[in-house]
């Protein structure tokens, strides 16, 4: 009972209330298994010692359970917080840097027998640091060639035994098999010790070259790294100022300032010329003939005019009712993309009925019955070519609307060669021209002559 507990009683490594005898003890309710002969002052009672238990923790960490599998006594030896804490951390990060080279789903399974096969390579030595052993042994890559899927000489994407490792260790057994070759000809009368010597004498020595020349070309690397790591940092710094540069411009339109060379109104606007304009080649290819390009270039006129005035007047509408500036533009550009759509739906609609687009359809749906195609997959065939055999006639009629839009290129060609002319007698500011004769006085000095 608490009441009757005194000094006397401590307690002992195992955790349990011991009593500790004094001269003249009666006993009490707490001694029942202490023995009744008392050796002396302070000596606790005879019997066996019984050593403290290691504690187990068998839990493994939740999303873990797969990976730490293999090694679930180690993990059990960890008795404290930050070792385990410590682990975890180093596991997760294992995980996701192995996700991105096999995938999220393979990730456990090649970490699991990455650990299970470090753990068999113990060969029954006991682990004596689990924490220091899975994180320094356990869990770190060890790639033997420059592939990034190999681990212990294995593919972890496939199992397998990894060719780039094979290959090396082919190369070295090659560089082995010359040196042995050339000390068998060169010196063929040594003893077999000292033979062997030689071989290893020179196979160090040409081993030792190459790994100065691997250290040279690394170093020439990393110089060579460091070198486009300059020049990316310049030419960053060129774009970040060129991109300012660009943000301090003013509007090429308006002249806002600051407006990276067209500000939102202006940019709207362009969009909605270029919507317009679209819209009324699409409404002229298929208003009538293209051949005549006179004709062509009137109707073309009177269908841009026409748009331009219904997105002209939705946005005078607009600026009656209040609304800003920015937003009447916005507005314009939705109207203008909108009567694109249309007249593009329009027209692709109207050609759809064409003597051209039905030919197509009839010879499709004829050869899709010849393949023993069923009739309502050689119909669907069938529209599918009539609607594009429609849209590539629009593509053929813009095309010629065009041209007629534009000048002919005879017209271009003459106008350049005009051009030419006019510049090359125009005179520059340093240079000296000599006065030409004219062409009668041409004349007269070659009969003369």
């Amino acid at each position: 009972m608490p009441g009757r507990a005194d000094g006397r009683e401590i307690e002992s490594g195992e955790g349990r209330i011991s009593v500790v005898d004094e001269p003249g003890d009666a006993g009490g309710p707490l001694r029942g298994e202490q023995q009744p002969d008392r050796a002396g002052v302070g000596q606790a009672a005879p019997g066996p010692v019984v050593a403290k238990p290691v504690r187990l923790r068998w839990s493994l960490p939740r999303g873990l359970e797969r990976v730490l599998d293999p090694v679930r006594l180690e993990w059990a030896r960890i008795g404290h917080a930050g070792g385990r804490t410590r682990v975890r951390v180093a596991l997760k990060a294992e995980l996701r840097r192995l996700a991105g080279i096999v995938g999220l789903e393979q990730a456990p399974v090649v970490l699991a027998e990455r650990l299970e096969r470090r753990l068999a390579a113990q060969h029954g030595e006991r682990v004596r640091e689990p924490v220091g052993w899975l994180l320094s042994r356990g869990l770190p890559q060890r790639a033997e060639c420059y592939a990034t899927t190999c681990d212990d000489q294995v593919r972890m994407d496939t199992g397998l035994v990894c060719p780039s490792c094979e290959l090396l260790i082919g190369d070295r057994r090659s560089l082995r098999q010359q040196v042995v070759q050339a000390v068998a000809l060169e010196l063929p009368r040594l003893a077999p010790a000292e033979a062997k010597a030689e071989v290893e004498r020179r196979l160090s020595h040409k081993v030792a070259l190459r790994a100065a020349r691997d250290a040279v070309r690394r170093e020439r690397a990393v110089a060579e790294r460091a070198r486009r790591e300059v020049v990316y940092a310049g030419q960053r710094e060129e774009l970040e100022v060129a991109k300012a540069e660009l943000a301090a411009r003013a509007c090429e339109e308006c002249g806002v300032p600051e407006a990276a060379g067209l500000c939102p109104v202006c940019s709207y606007n362009r969009t909605v010329r270029a919507a317009v304009e679209e819209a009324a080649q699409v409404a002229a290819a298929v208003s009538g003939p293209v051949k005549d390009l006179g004709v062509v270039a009137g109707r073309l006129a009177t269908c841009r005019v026409r748009l331009e005035g219904e997105v002209d007047r939705a946005a005078d509408r607009l600026r009656r009712e209040g609304m800003p500036e920015a937003a009447v533009a916005w507005e314009a550009r939705n109207l203008a993309e909108e009567l694109l759509r249309e007249e593009r739906a329009r027209a692709v609609d109207a050609l759809l009925d064409s003597a051209e687009a039905q030919a197509e359809a009839e010879r499709v749906f004829a050869i899709e019955r010849a393949r023993r195609s069923g009739e309502l997959q050689a119909r669907a065939a069938s529209e599918q070519a009539r609607q594009r055999c429609a849209e590539l006639l629009l593509d053929q009629r813009l095309g010629q609307v065009r041209a007629a839009d534009r000048p002919s290129a005879s017209e271009k060609a003459v106008g350049w060669r005009q051009r030419m002319v006019e510049l090359a007698a125009r005179p520059l500011g340093d240079e000296i021209r000599v006065p030409q004769p004219a062409a009668g006085e041409c004349r007269k000095a070659v009969s003369a002559a």
